[in-house]
Order: structure tokens, then sequence, then C-alpha cells
């Protein structure tokens, strides 16, 4: 999967833009400020329905406009299939597939799954367990076609759940929450388990050429001791969770544990290596989408050179091209990005004041 035609009008300071992307590497190179973040920018809003840089509408809108507009033309097994995004302060959003319209970006996430290699990737590290469940969440909604379903129902068991705790509800009550909470939270936990355990041989292999003299450990923690029934734990955990006024235990506390030697690997890298861990853990996401469902994954990899030596950064690089994936990445000059143009098939682009350049 690929998206092969893109259109973008009047987001942030990219006026009226048309690209026709290669389908493997992309590489866009100029000064800061210049745009080339935006562009990856509409590619990521354009998937996922939203910005990795602002929740602000009127901060994407170009300046002295309404709204704008995102079309692109995914290709798909020799088909190519149409999908825009249109924003405007005034009237909301409306999203098309294959010229109908949607009533969610789902559809698009479904046919573009992305993954952006960027700042934001070291939240995987800095911020909670949180951020290490939605990496595992992400190639489940990619790969398991019922996952969202029970996502969203746990999810608001749990909901339910806590606001019983708070309100002071009957024992009795609660408990019917613990027993829906057990039967679906399990259901989500063997999900999770599975997958992390299909990809840990994948990163291992990816992290060796990354990081060869390290070795990195992955384990996923279920939220509870799965060696007790999760009806049990929570009816344990009742008194504290009553205390507290929310849910301790469950698969709303799993978490994916990343250590070498025992020691969390947030302490024991460098910055740098960091982001080779944690490139190669994205890298490594697209790699087992691909096994299981066939589907390519697509990268948009923004300020690749930022904290990297030449080494390092000819490793991701490596690593990238030799996927059957399209990549789009950002840098600030011609060369700093020149280990990707040996791919036969890349397009380099100058962006320039929001203007764009072959």
């Amino acid at each position: 999967m690929s998206l092969s035609f893109f259109n973008i009008i009047n987001f942030r300071n990219l006026e009226n833009i048309h690209f026709d992307f290669s389908s493997h590497c992309n590489i866009f190179y100029g000064k800061n400020g210049s745009g080339k973040t935006s562009i990856l920018e509409t590619i990521y809003y354009l998937a996922l329905g939203r910005s990795f840089r602002s929740h602000l509408l009127r901060r994407i809108v170009k300046y002295r406009t309404d709204g704008f507009s995102l079309f692109g033309k995914i290709e798909q097994a020799n088909n190519y299939i149409s999908v825009g995004v249109d924003r405007s302060i005034i009237s909301g959003k409306r999203i098309k597939v294959a010229g109908e319209d949607v009533s969610s970006n789902i559809e698009i996430t479904k046919l573009l799954p992305l993954q952006l290699l960027n700042q934001d990737s070291y939240r995987l590290f800095d911020d909670g367990p949180k951020v290490r469940r939605q990496f595992i969440d992400w190639g489940l909604f990619h790969v398991e076609q019922n996952f969202l379903t029970l996502w969203r129902r746990v999810e608001r068991i749990v909901e339910q759940r806590n606001a019983s705790l708070r309100t002071n509800f009957k024992i009795d009550y609660i408990k019917t929450w613990d027993k829906e909470l057990s039967q679906f939270g399990f259901e989500l936990h063997e999900y999770r388990k599975k997958y992390v355990e299909d990809l840990i041989p994948i990163a291992q292999f990816v992290l060796q050429k990354l990081l060869c003299d390290f070795s990195i450990n992955m384990s996923y923690f279920a939220g509870w001791d799965t060696e007790q029934d999760l009806m049990l734990v929570l009816a344990d955990n009742l008194k504290n969770d009553l205390h507290f006024g929310y849910t301790a235990v469950g698969p709303q506390r799993a978490d994916l544990r990343i250590t070498i030697n025992k020691v969390p690997a947030k302490d024991a890298l460098s910055r740098g290596q960091q982001k080779l861990l944690l490139y190669g853990l994205q890298i490594s996401q697209g790699i087992l989408l691909n096994k299981l469902t066939g589907k390519s994954c697509v990268y948009l990899v923004d300020d690749l050179p930022a904290e990297l030596d030449s080494q390092k950064k000819s490793l991701i690089a490596e690593v990238l091209l030799n996927l059957q994936s399209q990549i789009f990445v950002t840098g600030l000059t011609r060369d700093d990005l020149e280990i990707f143009s040996v791919s036969q098939s890349a397009k380099m682009f100058h962006v320039e004041q929001g203007a764009v350049k072959v």
C-alpha cells in the first residue's frame, strides 16, 4: 500500500501543492520552517484525522482561510482508492473514501497503516504505560478484525466501574462490572500477549542490526498477575479501588517493558541509542504487519539526522530502504539525506517557504 497522488490546499503554509509520490522513498529537504514537517503532517492527518503537532484547528488552517482540503489516491493491489478530508472552521469535517462520504477516518486509517518516527517516538520511554499500550494496540488494530470493538468495550466497562467506585454504588452492582471486565479484559489480554510474542523475534532481529552491542529484552505485563483469575484479583483490590476511586488492576494497566540487563532501556542508553531502539521497534511493527496481513506500512520520518551521527543515520536508512514500504523522510539539506537517494525509485523534493520543487 502506498500514497501515490496527493493534493494539499490551505494547510499551514502549504497553499496548493500537488504530488506524485514514489511508492518507495520520498525525500524532503529545506530550512527550518519551510514546510517539510507540514507535508508529513498532512499525510498523517489524512490517515488518522488529526495532527501530531496541534489539536487547534485554527493553527493548522492557512492564515486568512477558513479550512483546508487533503485529497489522495492510495495504491492497493494495482487498484487506486481515492480518499479525502475537508476540514472547515465553519462547516466541520467531511471525509470521503472511493467517492462516498464516511463518518470517521477509520476506513482511511485501515487503508494506510502509518508509523510516525519523530520526537514523539521518545514518548514510549518518557511517558507512562498508556503510550506503550497504544504501541501494542496500533498493531492489533491493523491485524485483528475484532480488536477495535473489543477494546472499546473494555474501555467502556472500566469507565462504568470507575464511575461506580466514585459514586459509592452498592458492592453487588460494582461486581457486575467485575464479571464483564474479567471476561472481556482477559480476551483483550490474550490478543496483546500474542501480538508481543510475535513482535519480539522480529524486533530482536532488527535491533541486532541497529544496536548490536546491547542485549535488549522486551516483556509484556498484563496489568495483573495472570496466575490468578482477574475476577478474584478485582475482588481482593476492591477496598483500595473504593478508596482511590479507580480500578487499579486489569488490562487498562497493561505495559510493555523494555530493559537492558534488567535496567530500563531509557536509563541504559544515550539519546541517540534510544532513537535507534525506538525507530527499530516501529520498523519491526511494520514488518510484522506485512507478515500477518500482507499490508505495507507507510513511514513518516521527520528530521532523521537529529541526534544521530553518520554511522547511525546510515544504519536506519539501510533498514528502512530494505523494507517493501513507502518512506517519507525530512532533513535540512540534500546532503543530510543523500544516503536515501541510492534507491533508484527515490524522489527528492526541495521545500522553501511552502513551495515545493522536484
